[in-house]
């Protein structure tokens, strides 16, 4: 099964369902999956589509959601073993489940739903506003229909119309109303109910929290879609919402690292400075009085804006991707005609970490993200090491403590930070007039890693980025190898300088 992101712009504009994650790559950039991601019920639709029996007719829908699923990404499908023929299929991403789907067969209501205008913006809500009661409603009806079903036939005609819109308006609820734009859809569970009506009909909603979970952002919400106040349908909804990781700002870091003037005439360029622990590096640079060029994708994010004016140093707004040797060499260029040479060099940027494993489907993936990971450290290490030399300066890379235990679903991650890792190693031998750093610090709760799971487990940022700051200051070269510094080192470290 393959869709591709015509298919996900098809079904956003059908549906209604329109939200940031489906429909903008940059919002969906600073996400933990790094890219657009499949509506799940697309991808229900398109299961389907390949597993349809020839029958007609549904009387319930039940889908489970486990992995994303991404456009442009092969997955396979297969029926449920044990399973009635046609009752129960899977979608899988090599051997992990991206969802499950069961249908009922039966005689659904054969209505033809009427468009309806859909909301323009998603809403925009937190566990805190979805306290149990929270009900939205409204009238619903999906718009270029035909276009849908003529794309999945199969499932379209197992569905029936009706059936078919009400998964639709699943999706929609979710993802545009409630909760929203932080949607993360896990369950969807329809059934379907006989009417005596037929042909076009409005169809309107009320859907409303049952139970919220603040621990873990799971939210279930319950629903039923009427026509001419019958019901047809009714719903459950499960759903987790994700929380916003808090932005690194320097009122925080100045808490665990004074702010001085001790780095004023000194220059650093922080690759992947403009999110999550390299942020806080970056402003933890700037605290000091250090001129901090930002590298970094997409719009920088507003916090970091607003604190250029309250900071001893000053950031500069580099935008491009240093996985390409040209945004190096035009940034060594200013550096050179503004600062003469560059003291610290900090690799922080990775790309987005996705579950993978090693099978034959994954190996291509697995290369992709080898090759970004290393680009993003071995291009920006090309271009800017010969500014490091005159002035003896520092490079720290970020590498990770997986190392030492690496993750069942993460072959791809260890394999490139042991590749990054390497790739230092070597820079220790031949660049012995700079003095290089390798971090593996724990996990940290950034967009990376944000899930619910994290959140309970993973530290913030900023104590990190002030303690690898002052183990920046003391490092010298050590002629053939890399200062290490691991995670309990770095919990030991006092974060201020003295």
């Amino acid at each position: 099964m393959l869709l591709s992101q015509d298919d996900v712009a098809l079904f956003a504009q059908v549906s209604g369902d329109r939200n940031a994650l489906h429909c903008s790559p940059d919002h969906a950039r600073r996400t933990p999956f790094g890219r657009t991601v499949a509506h799940g019920v697309l991808a229900v639709l398109a299961t389907l589509d390949e597993q349809a029996p020839d029958t007609a007719g549904v009387t319930a829908v039940e889908a489970d959601f486990g992995n994303p699923v991404f456009p442009g990404v092969r997955y396979r499908s297969k029926t449920l073993a044990g399973a009635r023929t046609g009752s129960g299929h899977r979608l899988l991403d090599g051997d992990r489940n991206c969802l499950t789907v069961r249908v009922r067969p039966g005689i659904p209501p054969d209505l033809d739903p009427l468009p309806a205008p859909s909301a323009r913006s998603a809403s925009l809500h937190t566990t805190a506003d979805l306290p149990a009661g929270t009900t939205v409603s409204g009238e619903y009806g999906p718009d270029g229909i035909d276009a849908l079903r003529a794309r999945f036939p199969a499932a379209s005609r197992l569905l029936g119309r009706t059936p078919l819109a009400c998964l639709l308006w699943s999706s929609y609820v979710a993802g545009m109303r409630l909760p929203g734009e932080n949607c993360l859809l896990g369950r969807v569970a329809l059934q379907f109910f006989p009417v005596a009506a037929t042909g076009p009909t409005r169809l309107s909603y009320t859907a409303r929290v049952v139970h919220i979970d603040h621990r873990f952002g799971l939210v279930s919400i319950g629903g039923e879609i009427t026509a001419d106040g019958v019901v047809v349908a009714e719903a459950e909804i499960e759903a987790i919402v994700r929380a916003p990781v808090p932005p690194a700002t320097s009122a925080t870091m100045s808490t665990h690292l004074s702010p001085s003037t001790r780095l004023r005439g000194t220059s650093a360029v922080v690759v992947g400075g403009s999110r999550g622990l390299g942020a806080a590096l970056s402003l933890a640079l700037a605290s000091q009085g250090c001129e901090v060029f930002v590298g970094h994708r997409g719009a920088l994010p507003d916090s970091l804006r607003a604190d250029c004016d309250r900071l001893p140093g000053r950031l500069h707004s580099v935008p491009g991707d240093a996985a390409d040797p040209r945004w190096s060499s035009e940034l060594r260029s200013r550096i050179e005609h503004e600062h003469g040479r560059l003291d610290f060099l900090v690799c922080s940027a990775a790309p987005p970490l996705h579950t993978l494993g090693l099978a034959p489907t994954d190996l291509e993936r697995i290369d992709e993200f080898l090759t970004g990971s290393l680009r993003l450290v071995s291009a920006p290490m090309a271009g800017l090491l010969g500014l490091l030399e005159p002035g003896h300066g520092r490079c720290l890379v970020i590498s990770s403590a997986a190392l030492r235990e690496p993750p069942r679903e993460w072959p791809h991650y260890i394999a490139a930070k042991s590749a990054v890792e390497g790739l230092v190693h070597w820079a220790a031998r031949h660049h012995p007039g700079v003095a290089f750093l390798l971090a593996r610090p724990g996990m940290l709760w950034t967009e990376q890693t944000n899930s619910p799971s994290a959140r309970e487990t993973a530290g913030p940022v900023e104590p990190v980025a002030a303690a690898l700051v002052h183990r920046l200051l003391r490092a010298t070269p050590t002629g053939e190898v890399p200062h290490l510094i691991c995670e309990d080192a770095l919990d030991a470290v006092p974060a201020d300088l003295p």
